[in-house]
């Protein structure tokens, strides 16, 4: 994960991702225990983030991005909700056991090695309560941005390469692969969905997993 790279790509553009929250969050609100507190894994300027917080939800969320995270506190501000957002890295933030109803992971899991992911994976799943909801959403091997880390990058797996110039990884999820992340919880929801996004520079399409699950006990 480059905080330069994410840095200047927030700085580039009044908003990176838009903001209405993820459809398979707002679906399934009425599942999300309100006894423990929403943490949004690079929050970015917080669509996730307000929706939950205007929902009556304590929200805390990292991002690696300061431009991102001053947004955010800004927004939250502006629609008189409290956000505790800060600018810190998922891979050495110090996670309490137990202290989650909700974690939230879009768009983030990508940019991390396969060992990162699964380290990730595991210290988060130790932060979340029982009864808690996973949420993870990743660009999959059919997203046509694949083609260019193809044509640019260094391969190291399939679908998982290293961005030299930007020093970064590029994993591109397979179905499996994602639901084997949480296959020791409960499914609520799986989606595949392909989608035309105009939040951010040129109209590009999108090729996306989705998958919400709930932390049972065993």
């Amino acid at each position: 994960m480059n905080q330069g790279y994410w840095e200047r790509g927030y700085r580039n553009v009044d908003n990176l991702w838009g903001f209405t929250p993820n459809n398979l969050l707002s679906t399934y609100i009425d599942l999300v225990p309100k006894s423990g507190k929403v943490f949004d894994v690079g929050i970015g300027e917080g669509r996730n983030a307000l929706y939950f917080a205007k929902q009556g939800y304590k929200v805390e969320g990292i991002d690696i991005s300061e431009t991102a995270i001053n947004r955010c506190l800004l927004l939250s501000k502006e629609h008189n909700v409290n956000i505790n957002a800060k600018v810190d890295d998922i891979r050495t933030y110090d996670i309490k056991k137990e202290e989650y109803s909700l974690i939230i992971l879009s768009n983030v899991l990508n940019f991390f090695s396969i060992k990162e992911v699964n380290d990730i994976i595991t210290k988060l799943k130790n932060g979340l309560k029982e009864n808690g909801l996973f949420y993870i959403n990743v660009f999959d091997n059919e997203e046509p941005s694949l083609t260019i880390a193809k044509e640019r990058c260094k391969k190291i797996a399939d679908f998982t390469f290293y961005d030299e110039e930007n020093k970064m990884y590029l994993h591109y999820f397979t179905q499996e692969e994602l639901e084997n992340l949480v296959a020791d919880y409960e499914t609520i929801s799986f989606v595949k969905s392909k989608f035309l996004d105009v939040t951010h520079g040129q109209p590009h399409y999108h090729s996306t997993l989705e998958i919400l699950s709930k932390k049972s006990r065993s």
